[in-house]
Parts: C-alpha cells; sequence; structure tokens
C-alpha cells in the first residue's frame, strides 16, 4: 500500500473535488508545495481532515493535484489493469468491433494524465502528469494484464509536458513495436510509423467524422488540407469519390499518405502534396480548380486563451479559402481541434468566413471527438474538437 501524504484544500477546491471535479489548483492548496515531490501520492482533505479523495501531487504544476480514487488503494499494476478493462468495456459499447481507438482518454476514464492508443495488439502510452510518469512500470504492468501487448511503445513528447517539468522521450517498454506498422482501420490500410508520427501516430477522434463525410462524397473531387496520413482521403476513396488531394507540409507526413493509399488500393486516385496550406489555397483560389468537398483539418490554432485572437485570425483565413474553393452546392467539413475554441466562437468564425469570400452556406451536421475520447461532465476541458459540415451555395 502507497503511503499517502494528507494534503489540505480550502474551501472553493472542497466544494468542486466533493462534486465530482478531479483537479486541485496550486493555490487552492493550504501550506507549502515544496515539501511534496512530483508524483508524490497524497490524500486530499479539507480543513477539517476529512478526506476527499486520493491521487498525486505535482508542485511545479499549475494544475497541483490529480485525483484518481475516492478509496485509499495502491497505484500500482493491478489498479491500472482494473481502469483499464473498465475504460476498454466502454469503447466496445461504442466501437464494437474495433482493433485499433483510444483505450484510455485521461480524467475522462479516471486516471488523469494518460492517455492510451491501441493499433490492434500495439499500444501507445502518452504521460501528461508526474504522478503518471512516476508510474510508469506499473501502467506496462496493467496493461500487459489487461490485454498481454505485442507491444508498448512510451510516446512521452508531448508540448503538456513542460508544464509538468517533464523531460521528453520515446523508448519501447515492453515486447516489440515494429517501425513501421500495418494496420487496418475504418476500411483502409495504414502504414505507420508510431514513434515518429504526430501524437502517437494517429487521430482517432475524427473517426465518426470521417465515416459520415465517407456517406457524402460519391462521385466527387476532394481537396484534403493538412492531410496528414491521409485519413480523410482514404475515408472519401472508401465512399466512392472519384478523386482526391491532399496537401500537408511536411514531407515525411506526405510519404506516410501516398504509402497508405498505395496500400489501400486507392493510389491511382489520390495524390498528396507537400506545401504549405495557406500559400497552397491561396495559388488554388487564384487558379480555376475547385472541388466537390474540401476538409480543412488543421492543427490547434489556439494552443493557450492567449492566442485565441490571433489563432482565430488564422482559422478565419483558411476557412475563407476553403469555402472559396467548393463548387456551388459542394461541400465544406471543418474542424477546430482547440479547446479554447468553442462550437459557437467556431460558427461564429465561419459566418464571417463565408462572408468574406461571397459565400452562403448551411449547416449539414456538427461533429465532435469520437466516443473513445469521452468528455468528462465536469471537466470541459476535455472536450476540445468541433467538426461542422457545411453546404456551401
Amino acid at each position: 500500500m502507497e503511503t499517502f501524504a494528507p494534503v489540505t484544500i480550502d474551501q472553493r477546491a472542497s466544494s468542486r473535488v466533493a462534486a465530482g471535479h478531479p483537479w486541485v489548483f496550486a493555490n487552492e492548496i493550504k501550506g507549502d508545495l515544496k515539501v511534496f515531490k512530483p508524483g508524490q501520492a497524497v490524500s486530499v482533505q479539507d480543513g477539517r481532515g476529512r478526506p476527499f479523495g486520493y491521487g498525486f501531487i505535482n508542485p511545479r504544476s499549475l494544475i497541483a493535484v490529480r485525483l484518481l480514487s475516492s478509496r485509499e488503494i495502491a497505484f500500482d499494476g493491478d489498479f491500472f489493469a482494473e481502469k483499464l478493462l473498465a475504460a476498454d468495456a466502454f469503447r466496445k459499447r461504442f466501437r464494437p468491433g474495433a482493433k485499433s481507438y483510444r483505450v484510455c482518454f485521461g480524467e475522462s476514464d479516471g486516471v488523469p494524465g494518460l492517455v492510451v492508443d491501441r493499433f490492434d495488439d500495439v499500444f501507445v502510452v502518452q504521460s501528461h502528469a508526474a504522478g503518471i510518469d512516476t508510474r510508469t512500470d506499473a501502467v506496462v504492468a496493467g496493461l500487459k494484464k489487461a490485454f498481454s501487448p505485442k507491444g508498448v511503445l512510451l510516446k512521452y513528447d508531448s508540448s503538456s509536458r513542460t508544464l509538468e517539468g517533464l523531460e521528453n522521450r520515446i523508448e519501447v517498454a515492453d515486447g516489440d513495436v515494429p517501425h513501421t506498422l500495418s494496420v487496418e482501420m475504418e476500411g483502409s490500410t495504414f502504414v505507420l510509423d508510431l514513434r515518429a508520427g504526430q501524437k502517437t501516430g494517429f487521430f482517432h477522434d475524427q473517426a465518426a467524422n470521417r465515416e459520415r463525410f465517407s456517406s457524402l462524397v460519391r462521385g466527387a473531387s476532394v481537396l484534403d488540407v493538412f492531410s496528414y496520413v491521409g485519413a480523410w482521403s482514404l475515408a472519401a476513396m472508401k465512399g466512392g469519390a472519384a478523386s482526391a488531394l491532399g496537401i500537408d507540409s511536411s514531407a515525411d507526413a506526405v510519404a506516410w499518405a501516398t504509402r497508405n493509399a498505395e496500400a489501400s488500393g486507392v493510389g491511382a486516385k489520390v495524390r498528396f502534396e507537400k506545401a504549405d496550406a495557406f500559400d497552397k489555397l491561396a495559388a488554388l483560389e487564384s487558379g480555376k480548380d475547385r472541388f466537390d468537398a474540401v476538409v480543412l483539418d488543421p492543427p490547434a490554432f489556439v494552443k493557450s486563451r492567449k492566442q485565441l485572437d490571433q489563432g482565430m485570425r488564422g482559422y478565419r483565413e483558411v476557412n475563407r479559402r476553403g469555402f472559396a474553393l467548393v463548387k456551388p452546392g459542394g461541400l465544406l467539413v471543418t474542424s477546430s481541434c482547440s479547446r479554447h475554441v468553442g462550437r459557437e466562437g467556431f460558427v461564429g468564425m465561419l459566418q464571417g468566413a463565408a462572408a468574406d469570400a461571397h459565400r452562403t452556406a448551411r449547416v449539414v451536421a456538427f461533429g465532435q471527438q469520437g466516443a473513445d475520447h469521452p468528455i468528462h461532465l465536469d471537466l470541459p476541458e476535455t472536450g476540445y474538437l468541433t467538426t461542422v459540415f457545411l453546404e456551401v451555395r
């Protein structure tokens, strides 16, 4: 059993934690944070010594305490196996038969700071908190007990680790993780480089939105901007699209996407090009090419509230050009993965972008992150993805 150091929190935090919120901020803790070690196990209590829960602390982080349990229990391999099996059972309800998906989404699965993605029998682990870093061996032991994976890769390289005072590293923690892994997903074949790829190597969160897109593009010409490994383009091909052009600024991403199109048997209909998205969109707009469907799935333009104005200008510019490149009656599918940009703000930006392009549009559907990325009801920060399907006139 772990030894839990007591942490006293103020009334504001006590009320919030009692209602189910899993975080305690540094300015809500009474006493000197410097006496604690990053990742140390703690019991959270109010001024009268009543415990609210158990978790780990990081005196270096604004989010000082992350809660994992309402009872005193060792955060060992058995604990993580139980949590991961429960998380996986939830996924099986919403993605039955899937072999590649997000197994664990941190706070939303009761394991703050831990992300686990599955690619058949290979699992990729991300740690966003010191408490997970110091329990990596227990996490891996839990994965082995729950799933008997062929390989476990630690992808400890996210930008959020800087906020926790953590160093980056990528390494195989157990078994065998090939440098290129062929996986059947979403009706296509993807050959992924899990070590070098963005995030865990793939974006499972858009799976449901890509499925909807696939059903809307039979016979269409498609422009796929910020194409990464080509998932949107391959979804279009699965739906019977006539052609797709993918644009990405990364030469590696273009090579991976091209390989995936060939592996999926649609290399003759899909082309990927290395280019800056803004430059390429401007060049296409000045030319004669127009498309039946345009997909805009950029990286987060707004990574903090301080970047909101600048980021929204970026979204407006890229969407203005997206609107301009859609044929009348065509489809624009556009996304924001910035948690600081809510649906209302994103739609307001789209109104401005459409006006700038002298186009009108109507919303066909809204999308969000898939069910394997569930949103914690008491932690709206876990909801970050907004996708809008528009018919453009």
